[in-house]
């Protein structure tokens, strides 16, 4: 899974916890539950720059210190397992986490593959969606 995508769900579910620590652990169910769709991942430095926009959207949107931030975080931080084990030549077979082990294989592919993909990336959006709409709301009830 594009790792952005991870973080902005992290983020997004975020909004349901009453702590940092809960959402850095929600944030970290929803990788492991966004990793069994099948998908496919870029390349690092795509994924990188992805996930650095990704952050600034919701520190920008949230704050840094936001219960938003610390789901992003814990959503993106098991996709470091990916990093390392690409960076040392590491098999998928070989990595400690089961969806990047077992289940990780499983590439997106043609229309379903995109299709998939697509809808993800919508339903990441809903964060800064719901940002602004909170900030119009919250502009227009101080009036």
């Amino acid at each position: 899974m594009i790792v952005a995508i991870h973080a902005l769900t992290g983020a997004a579910l975020a909004r349901l916890s009453s702590s940092r620590t809960q959402a850095l652990l929600l944030g970290g169910l929803s990788h492991l539950a966004t990793d069994l769709l099948p998908h496919r991942d870029l390349e690092i430095p795509e994924e990188a720059l992805l996930l650095a926009a990704a952050l600034g959207v919701v520190a920008f949107s949230r704050g840094p210190g936001s219960r938003e931030f610390a789901g992003a975080i814990g959503a993106a931080l098991p996709d470091l397992e990916n990093l390392v084990g690409r960076c040392l030549g590491i098999p998928d077979q070989q990595l400690l986490l089961p969806t990047h082990s077992r289940y990780h294989g499983r590439k997106a592919r043609g229309f379903h593959g995109q299709l998939t993909l697509a809808l993800l990336c919508l339903a990441s959006l809903a964060l800064p969606a719901a940002s602004c709409a909170d900030k119009r709301r919250r502009g227009n009830s101080s009036r």
